[in-house]
């Protein structure tokens, strides 16, 4: 015990030491006392018994150690302390390391699953423009068939009524002419869409892009720009460039289609004057 004080170690630590030992010597005390100087429990009190067996170490015959010994002990504690922290920090160095390395991981995984998911949304624009132009053409190609179908019904019609006696010859041209006011050509049907696309400009010139339902109230798109919008928060109105025209708060309540925002539109956000 002696021996462990003069080398500056606590008592409580020196007892503890030489209990958890068996009381075999100045030295397995201080090996002991090396590999637990950091435990957390290093300082709390020994178990029941334990102090009484510590202080029978007084009275066994132990070899007293000399100045130089202890000092060259103290030394060597020093060193194994030393080589203990340096092995402890440069453990914890790599466990650092290796979390920073997952963290890494983990977030590099979070940005190629955004990227994914940018570029499927992208592909269903890009399809859902495909078919749209598809629809605008077929339907231009039926109206322009029906236009050459009714052209040519007129010139039969004019060429039959050129074939009459000649009696009714004076009344054919007036009969001829009034054939293609009284039967108007067919015009193609108008196409009803389900979905409708819509450029959303900001106050800081940045633009919002979605797709909303033909019949969904104008009020749904108000709710996406205060959601998505990246101009700062405060009152707004939507409204259109071209024709020229502010919605109201009854408009906010109708359906896209019956504002004239299908199939697609620009909408402009501006502040309330």
């Amino acid at each position: 015990m002696d021996t462990l004080l003069e080398m500056g170690f606590p008592k409580n630590r020196a007892e503890k030491a030489l209990a958890l030992t068996g009381n075999k010597g100045a030295e397995a005390a201080m090996e002991w006392l090396l590999q637990h100087s950091e435990d957390p429990d290093i300082d709390d009190p020994l178990p029941e018994g334990a102090a009484e067996a510590a202080a029978g170490e007084g009275q066994q015959p132990q070899r007293v150690l000399s100045e130089e010994e202890k000092a060259a002990k103290a030394k060597e504690l020093e060193e194994k302390i030393k080589l203990r922290r340096k092995e402890r920090e440069e453990k914890e160095k790599k466990e650092a390391i290796e979390k920073e390395k997952r963290r890494m991981e983990s977030g590099k995984q979070i940005v190629d699953a955004k990227r994914r998911m940018e570029e499927l949304e992208m592909k269903k624009i890009a399809e859902e423009r495909r078919r749209e132009k598809m629809e605008d053409r077929l339907a231009r190609e039926r109206v322009k068939k029906q236009i050459e179908a009714d052209k040519l019904a007129r010139r039969q019609k004019f060429n039959m009524d050129g074939a009459a006696p000649a009696a009714s010859a004076a009344a054919a041209p007036a009969a001829a002419a009034a054939a293609p006011a009284a039967q108007p050509a067919e015009t193609a049907p108008k196409k009803e869409y389900s979905m409708t696309r819509l450029q959303i400009r900001l106050t800081d010139g940045a633009a919002l892009t979605s797709q909303f339902a033909a019949k969904e109230a104008l009020a749904a798109v108000r709710l996406y720009v205060e959601m998505n919008r990246t101009d700062g928060q405060g009152a707004f109105t939507l409204g259109t460039a071209f024709p020229r025209r502010v919605f109201t708060a009854e408009d906010y309540e109708r359906p896209l289609d019956s504002l004239g925002l299908v199939p697609s539109a620009v909408l402009i956000v501006s502040k309330p004057t």
